[in-house]
């Protein structure tokens, strides 16, 4: 297990020491983005965890994957904006890389590991609506569950997005790309309400048709609601639509109630219950599962490690208890 702990920390140092030469070869602008980041600056990204507007009221919490994201240079942005023309400010083209290494113990089946990256691009000159979207995350009710009840397999996915400029209060996407070897286009739409100064309830659709998966919709509800300046309860509720879907089981559904904390500048903390279930042959609990997630960065401000025990009880064979453990080091590069 300590080879494996090595072997992952140094995959993930070495593709920062490949990346750091690119970032110091950009424009003056950039190589300001470049400075490390003082205590002052952690800490003000992390404050802005709990988003707020102008007149104090909550926003919602920013999904920690992103909240201590370090602003770093956006070489390769730049260059895939330089396709469609020049741009004035080079600042206005944003990038963001993140390489993620899972360490996974589970009962009864030993360890396993995965390397995932992920990216996005945008690229102001085309209007400034476009984006270049690289991800393992597919549509379905919790990307990030690590269970072992999910049937769906990871596979990359890579997307061009456009962000329509709608006078709206609903906001929009549109993603044309590929999936392993299905050929897809998705639509999403989010709208959010103001319930009270420190509640807020948010609604997601998504509608994406592949040529070999066909039609999937994924339908999610979601309530936030701060409690004090660090901390955020999230209740949230999905329902899943697959033509394609593998298993005779009809809609999936599922239920995460979680509680999120911001412990300081460089650590967060998570942990809840998530129950997922099936309507047919009639509405019911497949699984349900106990989680801690603890964040931390360390050594760099890009760099962190998370560890996140399980209990995972499998309702569909005779509701046995599966231990999981996942250990994970997440490097961040981008705006």
């Amino acid at each position: 297990m300590n080879k494996l702990l090595k072997g992952i920390c140094l995959a993930c140092c070495t593709s920062v020491a490949l990346a750091e030469p690119e970032m110091l070869a950009t424009t003056e602008s950039t190589s300001e983005i470049t400075t490390p980041q003082t205590s002052n600056q952690s800490s003000a990204i992390s404050t802005s965890c709990i988003k707020r507007d102008d007149e104090g009221r909550f926003l919602g919490w920013v999904d920690n994957q992103h909240c201590l994201v370090s602003y770093r240079a956006t070489q390769t942005a730049q260059w895939l904006d330089s396709l469609f023309g020049q741009s004035e400010d080079s600042q206005d083209s944003i990038g963001r890389i993140r390489i993620i290494n899972d360490l996974i113990w589970t009962e009864g089946h030993g360890l396993s590991g995965k390397t995932r990256i992920r990216a996005s691009a945008k690229l102001p000159n085309a209007k400034r609506r476009f984006r270049l979207v690289i991800s393992d995350e597919d549509d379905k009710l919790y990307p990030n569950s690590n269970t072992q009840t999910t049937t769906q397999t990871e596979s990359t996915s890579a997307a061009i997005r456009w962000l329509p400029n709608i006078a709206s209060r609903v906001k929009y996407s549109v993603d044309i790309g590929a999936h392993s070897t299905d050929v897809f286009s998705r639509l999403r739409a989010q709208r959010e309400w103001t319930i009270s100064d420190n509640s807020i309830f948010r609604f997601r659709e998504s509608l994406r048709y592949g040529l070999k998966s066909e039609l999937k919709s994924v339908t999610q509800g979601e309530i936030e609601r701060l409690l004090n300046d660090k901390t955020v309860l999230r209740l949230s509720s999905a329902l899943q639509y697959w033509q394609n879907e593998p298993d005779p089981v009809g809609l999936r559904w599922s239920q995460d109630n979680s509680i999120l904390h911001r412990i300081s500048s460089q650590k967060s903390l998570a942990y809840g219950l998530t129950i997922e279930g099936v309507q047919q042959p009639s509405w019911q609990v497949s699984s349900d599962r106990l989680f801690v997630l603890y964040r931390q960065s360390f050594w760099r401000p890009w760099l962190y490690y998370e560890l996140e025990p399980q209990l995972v009880r499998d309702w569909t064979q005779h509701k046995d208890v599966t231990s999981l453990l996942v250990f994970r080091i997440e490097a961040n590069f981008g705006n």
